[in-house]
């Protein structure tokens, strides 16, 4: 497998404090009832039966969101590194991707992910980071969807 160049990585970064605890917060990503609920940008739904998250380091994971009209976008990835209520960190593929196969082959078809939670005064701190081969003229759009994803996981958060 070829190794991406790291001159044509793009980073895309959030932080997010929810008035949430930290515990809860983790368990929203690590609990596949609870990932169903949020999973996606605002106007998606995830079925429950298309989330499988085996949390821990190796182990996969999978969701497909999805939208009337839209369609349907499934994510798989595995888990790097799993530090419970603080830190998890996976790769994203989107096998809808219709370059996904030449990616694979460059050694680009995954994402990095990293999702690190923090105490902070009433309630915890989300830090996302994506780094991985985003266009650069899609990466202002793929940070709008992920806000629209910690949108949609505030709203679970906050019981809407």
């Amino acid at each position: 497998m070829t190794v991406a160049d790291p001159a044509t990585l793009n980073e895309i970064t959030v932080t997010r404090v929810f008035d949430a605890p930290r515990a809860a917060v983790y368990r929203a990503w690590t609990e596949p009832e609870l990932f169903a609920r949020w999973w996606g940008p605002r106007g998606f739904t995830t079925d429950p039966g298309t989330v499988a998250l085996d949390v821990r380091v190796g182990g996969t994971w999978k969701a497909t969101m999805a939208a009337e009209g839209v369609g349907e976008f499934p994510f798989t990835g595995v888990y790097r590194e799993v530090v419970e209520n603080e830190r998890l960190v996976f790769t994203l593929v989107d096998p809808n991707d219709e370059n996904v196969a030449a990616r694979a082959a460059r050694g680009e078809a995954e994402e990095l992910t990293t999702v690190g939670f923090a105490d902070t005064e009433g309630g915890t701190r989300l830090s996302f980071q994506q780094v991985g081969q985003v266009d650069a003229e899609k990466t202002a759009e793929v940070e709008a969807g992920w806000n629209s994803f910690l949108d949609s996981l505030g709203d679970h958060l906050a019981g809407a």
